[in-house]
């Protein structure tokens, strides 16, 4: 009897102080805190810009194709010529021996000048081509860091989860060996444990598999160790969807790539129809002239001719293809263009309306779901030591509030992710649509 009486006083000293700490660590939303380094997202964006594959590739054919220009303006290669007679000509003032000639051939007017800037605008094409891919590349570093720190905020709230249960157990074991409570809560909990760690487990390999494509877009080492990445903010926009339509068809790299393919074309229907014109050839020839057996004024001496020739564009319909082959070009370069258009503003609008979604979302879980979930474990801990409330409301209150924790981190990310895809649907930096104001999941959230 005396022994029964102990373990209920012990129950009762203990049992609250157990479930206030139980309250304290179960209700925070935040993001977890760590002393391992921080992965800081600026420092990811900068290493991919420097080393990786595509962007350099990306690159290097842009800086290839600046070097086309002045190729494109040049001037055929000249031919120089050398004719050795196997048998000598003879002439009146002495033997042919050899003839050396050298000709250059002079493009008509204008056709290099529109050679160099078809190439040009080749150029204008790759470079467009090669911001387009580093924006890309950052999109996509930004999504891995995104999922990366959701995986790793939730990893931390389900490794808390645990203790929490494991407390749990605690209490249920103290109520069980006093008489107050059931054998099969112990049971229940331990199988929320298992089911937690089975969790746990699923949720790691994300976090490797994420780890690995960020490591692939740094162009690291596959299985290379990421530290703890550090809590994104929350950015507001500052500007309309007009504006940002306006922003997009002026910056959006795509849009000005297609724009340089149709001057590209352009340039090449003009050049086809230069083709029509000939081109001039202009040489001269040197003749050796041996001494001959006449006694003539100018017996032995060496001869020069000057000569000029022009191509014949004669084959019409050879000329009328390729005019009409670089006109249809200029028509599907201008419906490419409309076409990347109509994707950019819906991009830009989809991904606007989603950020609203996204925000809207985030205020419901921060005002309204996570203080109702937690009032809830509050009543159902508050129920239980009293009695009134089971032991499997009382893990139903906790999951629920797990659920919503997970929940309220998604929509997080989910809102930074929009923020990133609107960024490279608009061609934009940051700074240039937002307001300033940043909000983060903090308590206050």
């Amino acid at each position: 009897m005396k022994r029964f009486m102990a373990y209920n006083l012990i129950s009762f000293i203990l049992f609250p102080f157990l479930a206030m700490v139980v309250s304290i660590e179960s209700v925070h939303g935040d993001a977890p805190k760590n002393s391992q380094a921080m992965l800081e997202l600026p420092g990811l964006i900068s290493e991919a810009l420097e080393r990786n594959p595509a962007i350099i590739a990306a690159r290097n054919r842009w800086q290839s194709a600046q070097e086309t220009i002045e190729v494109r303006k040049a001037l055929p290669d000249p031919h120089l010529s050398y004719t050795y007679f196997v048998e000598s000509v003879e002439t009146r003032v002495g033997p042919q021996r050899y003839i050396l000639g050298a000709k250059q051939t002079f493009p008509f007017y204008g056709k290099r000048d529109l050679r160099a800037d078809i190439a040009s605008q080749e150029t204008e094409y790759l470079k467009h081509v090669y911001e387009a891919t580093k924006s890309e590349v950052i999109r996509q570093v930004k999504r891995a860091f995104y999922d990366l720190f959701y995986l790793a905020t939730v990893i931390d709230i389900t490794q808390r989860e645990k203790e929490l249960l494991k407390r749990f157990e605690h209490i249920a074991t103290i109520k069980y060996e006093t008489g107050r409570g059931l054998q099969q809560n112990i049971l229940k909990v331990q199988v929320e444990v298992s089911r937690l760690n089975e969790r746990l487990l699923a949720l790691e390999k994300q976090k490797q598999t994420v780890e690995v494509m960020l490591n692939t877009l740094l162009n690291r080492s596959l299985w290379e160790t990421l530290g703890k990445p550090k809590q994104p903010k929350l950015m507001e926009i500052s500007i309309g969807q007009q504006e940002l339509l306006e922003l997009a068809e002026k910056n959006r790299p795509e849009l000005n790539a297609a724009q340089a393919l149709i001057k590209k074309s352009e340039s090449a229907y003009k050049l086809a129809k230069k083709d029509y014109t000939p081109d001039l050839t202009f040489g001269v020839n040197y003749i050796e002239v041996g001494e001959g057996p006449l006694n003539v004024s100018d017996n032995g001496k060496d001869a020069f001719n000057v000569m000029v020739s022009i191509n014949l564009p004669i084959w019409k319909k050879k000329l009328s293809s390729q005019a009409q082959s670089a006109l249809k070009t200029i028509t599907a370069q201008k419906s490419h263009y409309q076409h990347v258009s109509n994707q950019t503003l819906f991009e830009v609008r989809d991904s606007f309306f989603k950020i609203q979604s996204a925000r809207e979302t985030i205020n419901l879980y921060k005002r309204t779901l996570i203080p109702q979930a937690k009032q809830a474990l509050e009543s159902a801990e508050a129920g239980y030591i009293a009695g009134i409330v089971s032991f499997l409301d009382l893990l139903d209150a906790e999951r629920v509030l797990l659920n919503i924790q997970f929940g309220y981190w998604q929509a997080y990310t989910d809102y930074l992710k929009h923020i990133n895809d609107l960024e490279r649907a608009a061609g934009i930096w940051p700074t240039e649509y937002r307001s300033g104001k940043t909000t983060e999941g903090t308590k206050e959230d």
